[in-house]
């Protein structure tokens, strides 16, 4: 061959594989044979799995939508749910399979993707798949990408693409066992064991593609016991003699486990590091040579034993102490006038002397009191019923022993003659009318301090199916008809005749203040209101020091939330604005709802409500709902909420929720309570208080996100382990080794001593 003719042939090769390759490059993916639109329409009916409510779902319905946008055409919707026979409930004959569905033809494939990133796509005849677990939406991009072209599908019948994610792990032995064959249990009722356990779980499924199943166990709880073969264990060891341990031991099983005072997701993320650090070409192999251990000592975190409570329990003491043998404080000022009550006394007396006091509350109300004055109530005597306390005025105590008691309670109800017998066994009426009761005490034994008083139990019209008297059927119940002002109390004789004394606690405050202002409460016993202790509205300048608040609230808040279902109560209260509001060197226990609050609800027609100048300090709080409440909800455009310069220091909160107002609600009680939140807030400081036991929480925002604008600094927190103990920022906390870093973070708590109770005998 001529060099001429050899030219001649390599142009026309090269001419050949040109026209060759211009052909292949223009030719379309796939024939029309592989199409599965017809003439504008599809047989093809796009099938999840009727028992998929997550990711099967919303592919399908994805994939539809984005189909009809591409093709213009609507396909059909279904499940993979049939029923033989039945003409509503057949199988389609052309599908598109999405998820794991119950069609033979993803039975046949799903070995081929036995990971959770793991995906592929398929046609076998009439049916196409896109199937996977968590990566379905991966899967329909390539879809829509690569199946989708020119206002058709086209999907080869014999396709199949599979996609295998990328693991750190592709084999994780657990001594003789594949790892996916093991599972995850956890110490049964304990929340950081479950917490751990589910981290692990979900790093492993990102990791080694496989999703392992977690339960828990509640025999877990000390290495002695050991985990079975095939098992990982998370749990606390209790009996550790290290307790700020965290260890992790391997074998045929694997046991991650902790001291009481440590975190277990430390030994969780230590387990972690070991198992990236020792992998070699994506294969682990955990066996008996496994021991790891770590120690980090928080000297913050301490058993509560019998000292420990012993010392609370002496604390509390020297706090009730201090304020039952406080002295009266008061000045009088030139010119002002000082008035004296006395249980001897006479209203008709001018009452300007110890030997001519006046005698009663109600010639109390009819002094023309002016800023200045002071009216002092006889240590050791009772005064039946509620005041007003006037702008400027002092009130307090004179003479020698116990201070006078404001009870709220009209009278003794122990007189038979006051109770009838209705036409319901058992069930008697108040003669007289007593406006909407909230609390009744039985043969009262004048005690203060004595927390076990005998109780009435309230029914409420429209709660636990109750109506009204008919319904009373257990000893002591009652109802207070709040439309005729009768009450009804059930017991098995006349109540007049059974009981030595009865006090009944009607609604209203038994020292009201309104909207007055500059007003000093001082060494006071005041008890036995349906409302609040001391009510304030919007005020300036109150203190409210060295008394004693007990057995008082209960009461129906007509109309709150549109019904009249709800009780409260408080022993001090402020709701409004406030600017100047001191609460010190107080006892209160046995309240119905609050120790002591400043609040303010979402009242549009208020456009400004600021909190200014508060503290509370050096009180002792027991067995109340809330210890210490604030709110000042932030209303919305057009009103202005704002709160500044709140010392909450120095007081002594203890086993909140366990009071006889606390029935039925026990796990919900916030010891420790900043809600609804205003506006702003600058300057909200929380030092140096004890909270000790509570059924719900020691602290509590509601579980809103507090942001930073409140600081906590050395507070002790005393709890059982592994109850609940902070409600933050969405968030419900456990009491245990994770709890200072949680309350830092949340709270900016960085100082915090925190004791856990082991066991149940220190519970009140």
């Amino acid at each position: 061959m001529t060099s001429g003719m050899k030219k001649i042939l390599i142009s026309f090769l090269t001419l050949l594989i040109i026209i060759f390759a211009a052909s292949c490059s223009d030719a379309p993916k796939f024939s029309e044979a592989d199409a599965i639109i017809k003439d504008g329409a599809t047989d093809f009916v796009i099938t999840r799995s009727d028992v998929d409510d997550g990711s099967g779902k919303e592919t399908a319905l994805s994939l539809r939508k984005q189909l009809a946008e591409l093709t213009g055409v609507e396909f059909k919707l279904g499940t993979d749910f049939y029923k033989e026979g039945n003409p509503n409930f057949t199988i389609p004959e052309c599908e598109i399979l999405v998820g794991s569905t119950n069609r033979d033809e993803y039975r046949e494939l799903a070995d081929r993707i036995p990971k959770n990133h793991d995906w592929l796509i398929a046609r076998k005849g009439n049916k196409i798949l896109i199937a996977g677990s968590e990566s379905l939406s991966d899967a329909l991009d390539y879809f829509i990408e690569n199946y989708v072209a020119d206002g058709n599908v086209y999907v080869p019948d014999g396709e199949l693409y599979v996609h295998t994610g990328d693991y750190v792990y592709d084999s994780i032995k657990l001594g003789s066992r594949e790892l996916s064959d093991c599972e995850i249990v956890y110490q049964g009722g304990n929340a950081a064991a479950k917490l751990a356990a589910e981290d692990f779980r979900d790093r492993l499924s990102e990791e080694y593609g496989v999703t392992l199943k977690v339960s828990a166990d509640s025999s877990l709880g000390s290495t002695e016991q050991g985990a079975e073969d095939g098992q990982i264990c998370f749990f606390t060891d209790y009996d550790a003699d290290e307790q700020f341990k965290n260890y992790c031991v391997g074998g045929e099983s694997l046991t991650v486990s902790c001291g009481i005072l440590s975190d277990l997701s430390v030994s969780a993320e230590m387990l972690a590091d070991w198992m990236k650090s020792n992998v070699s070409d994506k294969v682990l192999t955990i066996n008996q040579s496994l021991r790891l251990e770590a120690t980090k000592e928080n000297v913050n975190m301490k058993i509560a034993d019998a000292k420990v409570m012993a010392e609370l329990d002496k604390r509390a003491e020297e706090m009730k102490k201090a304020v039952l043998e406080s002295k009266s404080e008061y000045e009088v000022k030139e010119g002002r006038k000082v008035y004296y009550f006395a249980a001897d006394g006479d209203d008709s007396n001018d009452g300007l002397s110890p030997e001519k006091p006046k005698k009663s509350l109600a010639g109390l109300e009819k002094i023309p009191l002016f800023k200045g004055d002071v009216v002092l109530f006889k240590r050791g005597d009772t005064f039946r019923g509620k005041f007003t306390a006037r702008t400027g005025v002092t009130y307090s105590a004179y003479g020698e022993g116990d201070k006078p008691t404001i009870n709220a309670s009209a009278k003794n109800y122990a007189d038979p003659l006051d109770w009838e017998e209705t036409g319901y066994t058992n069930v008697w009426k108040y003669r007289g009318e007593l406006k909407n009761v909230g609390i009744m005490l039985f043969d009262y034994s004048c005690e203060i301090g004595n927390y076990n008083e005998t109780v009435g139990t309230m029914r409420i019209a429209g709660v636990g199916n109750f109506e009204n008297e008919k319904d009373l059927d257990g000893d002591l119940q009652f109802w207070s008809d709040l439309e005729t002002n009768k009450l009804y109390l059930y017991s098995e004789e006349n109540p007049g005749e059974r009981f030595r004394s009865i006090e009944i606690g009607t609604v209203g405050n038994a020292i009201a203040g309104g909207g007055n202002t500059d007003v000093t409460i001082d060494n006071l016993h005041i008890m036995l209101t349906g409302s609040h202790g001391v009510g304030f509205g919007t005020t300036k300048n109150l203190t409210v020091r060295n008394c004693v608040f007990d057995w008082l609230g209960g009461s129906i808040l007509a109309g709150f939330s549109g019904g009249n279902t709800t009780r409260y109560g408080n022993a001090v209260e402020v709701y409004g604005g406030v600017d100047g509001y001191r609460v010190y060197n107080n006892w209160m226990y046995q309240i119905y709802d609050t120790g002591i609050t400043h609040q303010f609800n979402i009242t549009p027609s208020v456009k400004t409500n600021n909190m200014n100048n508060v503290e509370y300090y050096d009180n002792l709080i027991e067995y109340c709902f809330w210890s210490i409440e604030y709110y000042n909800a932030s209303c919305g455009e057009g009103t202005t909420r704002k709160t500044t310069n709140v010392y909450v220091h120095d007081n002594f909160c203890r086993l909140g929720g366990y009071g006889w107002g606390c029935k039925g609600r026990e796990g919900s009680a916030p010891m420790y309570c900043i809600g609804a939140f205003p506006d702003a807030t600058e300057n909200y400081v929380t030092e140096n208080n004890i909270f000790d036991r509570c059924t719900g929480y020691l602290v509590s925002t509601y579980g809103q996100d507090p942001k930073g604008d409140y600081k906590f600094t050395h507070n002790t927190y005393v709890q059982p382990f592994g109850n609940n103990f902070a409600n933050i920022a969405g968030e419900k906390q456990v009491f245990d080794g994770t709890a200072p870093e949680k309350l830092k973070k949340l709270l900016l708590e960085d100082d915090g001593v925190y004791y856990f109770i082991m066991d149940d005998t220190s519970n009140k």
